[in-house]
């Protein structure tokens, strides 16, 4: 990966390609990261995930106005706290953000999001830590939210607060389209994204078109239920 720091651009280039003052200039730059601890991080998240699953409620009923209060402030909290650990890590990693802002993810999901241009730069080990970063940050307030609130709050919207975000992080754990997941698997397995689809490998053209069938599925799903609640 080769960047372009007049133009800010990115360009993908074997290093055979470039002129030979850049070559015979770079100095060639080993990893902060070991492989066993990039793995380790990744098989993190389906261990918090179990955490989290056992330690929220089976159900939960917000009974006042409060517990909606407490649920919409934890989950802002909770988009400050994924977003800004994927910041920091970056940064800690002496790579910067290019753009923080919001948008709707396939035209069809609210969302708040940190373009991270130069987590390309990064070695694979060092991507897996920036992509799991936040995914990370947000299991671990969760469980320990949720372990706090059992034995000192007993706040019903801080339960139904706790299970929107488990849904959320558990949504982009999957490795779906481009989820945090998604990309953590990428780093892991060495292997850049073609957005020609038939250039990628099968595994992952299998994944493209799976994350596809699955965001339509609960798009569907969720109209009908919608639409179905609306009549009854």
């Amino acid at each position: 990966m080769v960047f372009d720091r007049l133009e800010r651009a990115y360009y993908r280039a074997p290093v055979d390609s470039l002129p030979e003052s850049i070559r015979t200039a770079a100095r060639i730059r080993r990893s902060s990261v070991p492989t066993w601890a990039a793995w380790s991080t990744a098989g993190t998240l389906p261990a918090l995930l179990a955490v989290n699953a056992m330690l929220l409620p089976t159900s939960t009923t917000p009974t006042d106005s409060s517990a909606a209060i407490a649920a919409a402030v934890y989950l802002v909290f909770s988009v400050l706290i994924h977003e800004g650990a994927h910041i920091l890590v970056l940064r800690g990693f002496g790579r910067s953000v290019d753009r923080v802002g919001f948008k709707l993810s396939y035209r069809v999901f609210p969302a708040f999001y940190v373009r991270m241009n130069q987590s390309l730069l990064l070695s694979r080990q060092e991507q897996v830590i920036v992509h799991a970063a936040g995914i990370l940050a947000n299991l671990a307030t969760n469980a320990l939210l949720l372990v706090g609130n059992t034995w000192a709050v007993r706040s019903s919207g801080i339960e139904v607060a706790a299970h929107l975000v488990f849904i959320a992080v558990a949504w982009n754990v999957v490795p779906i389209l481009n989820s945090d997941g998604y990309r953590v698997l990428l780093a892991l397995a060495g292997v850049d994204a073609a957005r020609n689809l038939p250039a990628n490998p099968p595994w992952l053209i299998g994944i493209k078109v799976a994350g596809v069938v699955f965001i339509v599925f609960v798009v569907i799903r969720t109209i009908l239920t919608l639409t179905r609640n609306l009549i009854a």
